[in-house]
């Protein structure tokens, strides 16, 4: 039996597809990936990047690569204009040529079939091909992300974005027919050059000098020495679960600390009723939140505690702790990043998250291409001196939280969620639910969510109303949006039962699909 839970059922159907024919769960998740940069434009794709959390069954053994967008050579603290804050004071971070970091999509995908794919590269491309050159049906989802601000921004200022994704300049009707033949074409290319054709021949250089002529930072050097990185996923245990998630720069140690924290507030989670559990996760999520933006950072440019920050004694000694962080929100926006969950028939697993930054990136399409850049200096601190400062070769703090988790030696779940700083929070609620609430799958990803870092108690208004007057009466400001919300995340997971079956669940939050094959 093999699963997918991803944001389009258009994507759910390649990696199935691939799967059938024979492919490992990293093949699929090549082709996975590929669609959903044809399907969801504004969310991931080509000119981004991301990151994996691998599981090979017969080896016991999870591997995480990162292939998160990097900082080019001259991008470095003081570019951007901000207050002593860090707040911007401009748009150029968000949106532009001058917010373009290397995109890694391409690499990650090439060293995730390099290392375990059994079927061509090329053949992996042929669904995103057919949906890119074909089109596909606009539909609810979509044409929300069209009603945000910064669509019709992008569409008054980027006209070869406009002449992609909207029809002169105006949202597409629902049902509207989408054809993307630049981007079919630029991925025919890749599917027969393969991805040095992106980072090292004539892709590269149109995606340089369109950047560069926009007063970018992005150079040739910078394209063809990309590296992803294949790192240790981090390990901890909340009560009777072991899991494993991603590590820093990621924040799956914000995951870890807000379990390790709930573990140390109420241990007697069992005989606590609903809103005593809410409270005390909404006070776990304030104190993890509290280090994320104090003392996080790329650990390849930055020291970071992470042994010290993983421990249930950091959490012990910190949890009442009342103190200040060093922060830098970047800019809040309901939508962004995409995440996709595949197993295959012997049991391997791909959880993957992958991003553009803010949604439709930096609105920077280079001709001919139909590949939209990301712009993910917004979630960079435009100040020097911190551990998420801009530099060069360092990649932003992220909220990537793909996770496996584990009942003693059996995997039970892989999950992960788009949604910024939401993405830890989403995924900790729902392995609550399922674990410890006793939910279904499609139960637990349903569930209203609750969402708290610096500013106020974020929650989607079906949250048992006693739970809300509770933290209303704990000094918590409540900032309520409508049930169900794309702000909270769009969980796709895949759970393992008893016996072996999977059971895959897309979040209708952000019009998620799933699908399993015998």
């Amino acid at each position: 039996m093999f699963a997918v839970a991803a944001a389009h059922e258009k994507a759910v159907e390649a990696g199935l597809r691939v799967m059938e024919e024979g492919g490992d769960a990293c093949d699929a998740a090549v082709a996975v990936s590929l669609a959903l940069g044809v399907a969801e434009p504004f969310y991931s794709g080509l000119g981004g990047g991301g990151v994996a959390l691998i599981w090979r069954e017969d080896e016991k053994r999870a591997r995480f690569v990162d292939f998160s967008n990097e900082c080019p050579l001259g991008m470095e603290p003081g570019i951007f204009e901000c207050d002593e804050n860090g707040k911007h004071t401009g748009q150029a971070h968000s949106r532009g040529h001058r917010s373009v970091l290397i995109p890694g999509l391409l690499r990650g995908l090439e060293a995730i079939h390099r290392e375990y794919g059994l079927k061509p590269w090329g053949d992996l491309f042929e669904n995103a091909i057919r949906l890119a050159d074909e089109g596909f049906h606009v539909g609810w989802f979509y044409r929300r992300q069209q009603e945000e601000p910064r669509f019709g921004t992008f569409c008054e200022n980027y006209p070869e974005f406009a002449g992609i994704h909207s029809a002169s300049g105006a949202p597409f009707a629902k049902g509207a027919l989408l054809r993307q033949p630049d981007l079919a074409k630029t991925l025919r290319e890749i599917a027969v050059r393969g991805p040095a054709h992106f980072y090292d021949g004539a892709l590269s250089e149109t995606i340089v000098e369109e950047v560069r002529s926009g007063g970018g930072y992005l150079g040739v050097s910078d394209m063809k020495d990309y590296r992803v990185r294949w790192m240790t996923p981090l390990a901890s245990r909340y009560r009777h679960l072991r899991f494993l998630t991603a590590p820093p720069p990621s924040s799956g140690l914000i995951l870890i600390q807000i379990l390790n924290f709930l573990e140390v507030l109420l241990p007697e989670w069992d005989a606590a009723n609903d809103r005593v559990r809410a409270l005390a996760f909404v006070r776990t999520m304030r104190a993890a939140f509290r280090d994320r933006f104090s003392v996080y950072g790329d650990p390849y440019h930055f020291d970071m505690p992470v042994e010290r920050l993983l421990s249930k004694e950091y959490a012990a000694t910190t949890i009442s702790e009342e103190r200040s962080s060093v922060v830098h929100v970047h800019d809040l926006e309901p939508g962004s990043t995409t995440h996709f969950t595949v197993v295959d028939v012997k049991g391997n697993v791909v959880c993957q998250t992958q991003t553009l930054g803010l949604g439709w990136g930096s609105g920077v399409v280079p001709t001919g291409t139909g590949v939209i850049l990301n712009n993910h200096t917004n979630w960079m601190d435009p100040r020097p001196g911190r551990g998420n400062s801009l530099g060069a070769g360092k990649r932003p703090m992220a909220g990537y939280a793909p996770t496996l988790v584990f009942e003693g030696e059996k995997l039970r779940l892989g999950v992960g969620s788009p949604g910024s700083y939401r993405i830890p929070t989403a995924v900790a609620q729902v392995i609550l639910n399922l674990f410890y609430r006793k939910m279904s799958l499609q139960e637990g990803v349903e569930a209203p969510r609750m969402h708290l870092d610096v500013g106020p108690l974020h929650v989607e208004d079906a949250v048992d109303g006693a739970i809300l007057d509770s933290a209303r009466q704990s000094g918590f400001e409540v900032s309520p949006y409508a049930y169900p919300h794309h702000f909270f995340g769009g969980v796709h997971a895949v759970a393992v039962g008893d016996d072996g079956r999977l059971t895959a669940y897309g979040d209708s939050r952000r019009a998620g699909k799933a699908g399993t094959r015998e």
